[in-house]
């Protein structure tokens, strides 16, 4: 079994960004807005290091739909992570299906709470929720993992960067992408 991250807790601090991270922040070229709380400061230093990419508005409103508590300058995988542990099952496993939608059908629209294709995320998310056997290919996903599927070229921040993104080979991938597949056409 390969390591897993530890859990990110649907929180947010929304004290003034300390001294410490102002300080890093500007070791790292980075510049903080100067209302920046602590959140937002380890939001946009989180972003800096992980060479992650701002999160789009539709995907922050589908989030904060979800009760998620994050700040504005979160990243995307940051936010893939956040969601991926706090949903409960249903809904995480329609948003999984939804990552695999978003990847190999039409990536345009990122909130899911008001994408044309939410019944059928739903659908998928009731019908796969209690299969054990596609849970425990789900659990073997980490929440960045769904911003892409195999290796992909992906242009973060400018610059087009190679990404490795989720197994395209488990129960999970192939229940989830079959199903879209034999329902959108």
């Amino acid at each position: 079994m390969r390591d897993k991250r530890e859990k990110i807790p649907n929180k947010i601090d929304t004290r003034p960004a300390s001294t410490m991270q102002k300080s890093y922040a500007k070791q790292l070229g980075v510049i903080l807005p100067i209302e920046a709380t602590e959140s937002d400061a380890k939001a946009i230093i989180a972003r800096e290091l992980d060479n992650d990419e701002r999160v789009t508005e539709g995907f922050l409103n589908y989030a904060r739909s979800k009760g998620m508590l994050c700040s504005d300058y979160i990243g995307n995988k940051a936010l893939h992570n956040q969601l991926f542990d706090n949903l409960e099952v249903e809904d995480k496993t329609s948003f999984f299906c939804f990552c695999i939608y978003k990847f190999y059908f039409d990536g345009s629209n990122e909130d899911l709470s008001t994408h044309p294709k939410k019944a059928l995320f739903e659908e998928f998310g009731e019908k796969f929720a209690k299969d054990v056997y596609f849970q425990a290919s789900l659990e073997e996903y980490l929440g960045e993992e769904l911003v892409a599927f195999g290796k992909s070229k992906k242009v973060i921040n400018g610059v087009e960067k190679t990404i490795y993104g989720g197994s395209a080979y488990t129960r999970a991938h192939k229940e989830a992408y079959n199903y879209i597949k034999d329902n959108i056409y």
